[in-house]
């Protein structure tokens, strides 16, 4: 089989090198024990630091593994890297872990060969974290007991960055935006594919600092709010009619409640808040209907679009494999 493995890295110029090396020494050891091919593509998401000259030093001809490197112009999202290493890649399987050595290359091993056995997607489960309990473990539990709450994925640890998955889960998304990256076993669970985890080795952080904490939870809510809408393109229209129409029928049963009150308690509903009630209701009820349509309309129009979205971040690409 053949994987691509997409690094994402920001600020991380002082663990380049020794992941680099590991995962050249992790992918050897995998091409003896089968037959496999990888290719490895390091995407810099905008460092301010010299993470890309010190993944200009690497020579992926040294180790036999072709090696691409791409640099973004400016610091997007870590979705927004491992998207443009997608796009970039040749192979029909995708590999992703962090760039912070906290996820260790040697546990590639048994994500692969669980992976072989038929799964669509396999994610690292760090049971035993290595981070600080308040900052970091505790944001993440709350986000997926709540990520679990409303999807239909079992697993423990959708913020794993180390996945093994096939291509074929991301050319089906409908969208890939904000921090999406950690939602994507997730999605694919609700899009039927076979996903499971497997326990993975978590290694504390040497060098540079993370950037998430408990906004993580904000974003996750977010996320998977607009996920509802998106789960089936065809049914975004649907939501919001829903809750359109429903408020201009509220509107209508206020308006007959206007009507009795004139006409058969024969009292004044000028003095009561039905009007205003009648009114907020049916412009309410409007406002759905066109944001639903105006929503249809972007996401059709964008469902050809997700192949360039990230071509005008790219500010540098060196292409081994073409050497």
């Amino acid at each position: 089989m053949k994987y691509s493995i997409i690094v994402p890295l920001y600020n991380e110029e002082k663990n380049v090198k020794l992941l680099a090396k590991e995962l050249f020494h992790a992918l050897n050891e995998l091409k003896k024990t089968n037959e496999r091919d990888f290719e490895l593509i390091f995407v810099d998401d905008g460092s301010k630091d010299n993470t890309f000259n010190e993944l200009k030093s690497i020579n992926g001809k040294d180790y036999k593994i072709p090696l691409i490197l791409i640099k973004h112009r400016r610091n997007v999202s870590q979705s927004a890297a491992i998207l443009t290493g997608i796009h970039k890649s040749n192979y029909e399987n995708l590999i992703f872990l962090d760039g912070d050595l906290q996820n260790d290359p040697g546990d590639i091993n048994i994500l692969v060969e669980k992976f072989e056995t038929g799964y669509d997607m396999v994610v690292g489960w760090r049971k035993k974290r290595q981070d600080s309990f308040i900052n970091k473990t505790l944001p993440s539990l709350l986000a997926n007991s709540i990520v679990r709450l409303f999807t239909s994925s079992k697993i423990h640890d959708h913020g794993c960055a180390l996945k093994v998955l096939k291509r074929k889960i991301f050319d089906d998304l409908i969208e890939w935006s904000g921090d999406f990256h950690r939602l994507l076993a997730a999605r694919a669970s609700d899009m039927g594919f076979n996903v499971t985890e497997i326990e993975v080795n978590h290694r504390p952080r040497k060098f540079g600092k993370s950037n998430y904490g408990f906004s993580r939870i904000i974003k996750v809510l977010m996320d998977i709010i607009y996920l509802g809408f998106l789960k089936n393109k065809r049914k975004s229209l649907y939501y919001f009619g829903i809750f359109g129409f429903s408020s201009i029928f509220l509107s209508l049963l206020v308006f007959c409640a206007m009507i009795y009150w004139k006409y058969f308690i024969s009292g004044s509903f000028i003095l009561t808040p039905l009007p205003i009630l009648a009114v907020f209701f049916l412009l309410t009820g409007i406002n759905f209907i066109l944001i639903g349509i105006i929503a249809q309309t972007i996401i059709s129009k964008n469902d050809g679009t997700k192949e360039n979205i990230n071509q005008n971040y790219i500010e540098t690409i060196i292409d081994q494999r073409k050497d």
